[in-house]
């Protein structure tokens, strides 16, 4: 690994977008590797896509990599340019699409069978509205048993307003974690 990407470099480069657009970015550091494997193992085997959405420097797109996630099926959403150079940097092999969750409709038409959506963002300080219309995207491109997975590092899930087809599941605490982060699983009964 070059000196540039190195774990130091990462936590810098994603700190400074963290200062430059603190409401879209959430997080002054990213997600520790016991949080990326966390969320990865609630990824049910199987076929289908699989869409992470905020991967931001990508230690969550590693972890569903290492955990057996077909690269072919992994499709990367993220809005910053600066982490989109990162990504696709990093992970020549994926597809990486720069763009808006609000639109993940129009972004993956016709794609097939969605197994899991991972989320990295940061409802808490998105806007109401915008989460709103995010939510409101995932039931259509989600069919019976799809799993929905976000973190939050508050307490309480950050998934109010998800619609009533996703069932929530047990959730899982990373305390090691900068903070401790909340892992909320849920699975589409459409």
């Amino acid at each position: 690994m070059s000196r540039s990407s190195g774990p130091v470099s990462q936590a810098w480069h994603f700190t400074r977008e963290f200062l430059r657009d603190p409401q879209t970015i959430g997080a002054v550091l990213p997600s520790s590797p016991f949080l990326a494997r966390r969320m990865a193992a609630m990824v049910p085997n199987g076929p289908g896509l699989v869409i992470e959405l905020g991967p931001g420097m990508g230690p969550v797109t590693k972890a569903l990599l290492a955990r057996g996630v077909d690269a072919r099926d992994l499709v990367l959403v993220e809005q910053a340019p600066t982490m989109v150079r990162h990504l696709r940097q990093q992970f020549p092999q994926l597809e990486i699409i720069e763009g808006d969750a609000a639109q993940l409709q129009e972004m993956l038409a016709s794609r097939g069978k969605v197994r899991a959506i991972v989320s990295s963002l940061p409802l808490r300080t998105i806007p109401r509205d915008i989460v709103a219309r995010i939510f409101q995207q995932l039931p259509g491109i989600s069919q019976q048993g799809t799993v929905f997975i976000q973190f939050t590092y508050h307490f309480r899930s950050s998934c109010q307003g998800l619609p009533v087809a996703f069932r929530r599941g047990r959730p899982a605490m990373v305390l090691r974690n900068l903070p401790p982060a909340r892992v909320d699983q849920f699975v589409f009964h459409g």
